[in-house]
């Protein structure tokens, strides 16, 4: 049989004990036999996709928490504007920390600097609104800072979604004011 063959049906078994569709004896069995006993390489192949989804289910509950407590912080508390930026402010390094610490380890580490951006920018819209007391202008510009950051952070280290999200974000900002 084809090896390019064997490899597709090995996916498609593994789909199936990932998702319960065949009994778990009955997909060894399948696996062995298409793997001519080589088991336990593909036994480790299923386990590291089944971590590294459950990694990325983790990331983003984490990411989305420290959003959701972000916006709980800025529009439902009563905390003093200081703590609320001290608050704020550490969400954003604690991110940044964890997407530089997971760089080299991990191939979901984007997800951090994407919450850390997001978050940066609810920092900085919350610190304008407040020193300028709600100034439509001060708030586009500090909009449009943000996305020009994001150009230069994607143009600097290569990553398309930064670039993608401050050439979008500029335009639509740019668009709105004009309209």
């Amino acid at each position: 049989m084809n090896s390019s063959r064997k490899e597709v049906i090995i996916k498609e078994i593994l789909y199936w004990k990932d998702h319960k569709m065949l009994p778990e004896h009955y997909c060894d069995y399948l696996l062995a036999l298409y793997s001519e006993g080589e088991l336990e390489n593909s036994n480790k192949a299923f386990e590291k996709s089944k971590n590294g989804r459950n990694k990325l289910i983790t990331y983003l509950f984490l990411i989305s928490l420290l959003i959701i407590v972000s916006l709980f912080v800025i529009y439902f508390t009563e905390f003093a504007f200081i703590l609320q930026t001290m608050i704020l402010t550490s969400f954003v390094v604690f991110l940044v920390f964890l997407g530089f610490y997971y760089i080299r380890k991990e191939l979901w580490y984007s997800l951090f600097f994407i919450g850390a951006a997001l978050l940066f920018l609810l920092l900085s819209v919350h610190i304008v609104n407040h020193i300028f007391h709600n100034n439509l202008l001060a708030l586009y510009i500090t909009l449009f800072l943000n996305c020009i950051s994001w150009l230069i952070i994607g143009w600097k280290t290569k990553l398309l979604y930064f670039l993608i999200s401050g050439i979008i974000g500029s335009v639509l900002l740019i668009i709105y004011i004009v309209i």
